[in-house]
């Protein structure tokens, strides 16, 4: 296992209104729970997936990270839930499903606080998963409950493959969504 990945949520860019879509106007755009840029210093800014992307389409791209960082693939986090999870390893078929899987690859990524009911996770790893919720709409919300992180990997024209936690579960959620909606940044190092 040889990854490294950005300990914290990317806070990059300008902070925008929450009902204003992401636009390729050359300012990296985000949003930021409540538009608080204290929110964005918490939990790091959410970003619709062409906005990170920089508007291109190639899986791995280096978009908004900063030099010698990418954009982390669905098959990169692959990896790394199987480097943390303690019953199934890297290159088990069961990171290829969809929805909740493994057994407990969430709970060893998420933080050791700011989850709701006390749904706190060990951060044997250092990644601190935080509950930074999503923007869908023109709302941010699910702020304390669930951390969402996109990928660089597409489904279809549409929509793109992401990474859930949520408070209650130790799995981790893997499913694609609509490019449209506001998620969590994690880049990967260059090797």
């Amino acid at each position: 296992f040889s990854q490294c990945w950005l300990k914290e949520n990317l806070n990059v860019g300008e902070m925008i209104e929450r009902t204003i879509e992401q636009s390729n106007n050359g300012t990296i755009e985000k949003y930021c729970y409540d538009n608080e840029p204290d929110s964005c210093t918490k939990y790091g800014g959410l970003y619709q997936w062409n906005e990170m992307m920089q508007y291109n389409t190639q899986q791995g791209a280096q978009g908004i990270c900063p030099p010698g960082w990418h954009l982390p693939t669905d098959e990169e986090w692959k990896v790394l839930q199987g480097a943390v999870d303690s019953q199934y390893g890297i290159g088990d078929n069961t990171w290829n499903n969809v929805g909740y899987y493994g057994y407990d690859a969430g709970t060893n990524l998420k933080s050791t606080s700011g989850w709701h009911a006390n749904g706190n996770g060990t951060d044997l790893f250092g990644f601190s998963g935080l509950p930074s919720g999503s923007r869908y709409c023109g709302s941010v919300f699910g702020v304390g409950y669930n951390g969402f992180w996109w990928t660089s990997t597409v489904n279809n024209f549409s929509s793109a493959w992401l990474r859930y936690f949520q408070y209650n579960f130790t799995k981790v959620n893997r499913y694609s969504t609509s490019k449209e909606v506001g998620y969590s940044v994690r880049c990967l190092k260059d090797y």
